[in-house]
C-alpha cells in the first residue's frame, strides 16, 4: 500500500485548481495549504496531514512512500529489493 505521494509542480495555484476538481469524485478534500505546499486528504485516511501532496518546484519531481508496520518490514523489503536486482 502506498502511504503518501508528492509531486513537484511549476505553478502551484493552477495545479491546486486542477487537482481539486480531479480528486473531488474520489472524495479527497484539502488538508492544508501554504505558499509552497498543498495537501489533499483521502476519505477515511489515517493521516491528518494528507495523502497526496503538491509542492512548488522543479527538483526531485516525485516522492512516494510505502506503508510499513515496523522496521522489520522495511528491512525485509530492502533485502527483497536487493535480491531482485535493485
Amino acid at each position: 500500500m502506498i502511504d503518501h505521494f508528492e509531486i513537484k509542480v511549476k505553478d502551484l495555484q493552477i495545479s491546486e485548481g486542477f487537482y481539486r476538481s480531479f480528486l473531488a469524485p474520489l472524495g479527497y478534500k484539502l488538508a492544508f495549504k501554504t505558499t509552497s505546499l498543498i495537501s489533499f486528504l483521502a476519505p477515511n485516511s489515517p493521516h491528518p496531514g494528507g495523502d497526496f501532496w503538491l509542492a512548488q518546484g522543479t527538483q526531485d519531481p516525485i516522492h512516494f512512500a510505502f506503508l510499513a508496520e515496523n522496521k522489520e518490514e522495511v528491512q525485509a523489503c530492502y533485502e527483497a529489493g536487493l535480491e531482485a536486482g535493485g
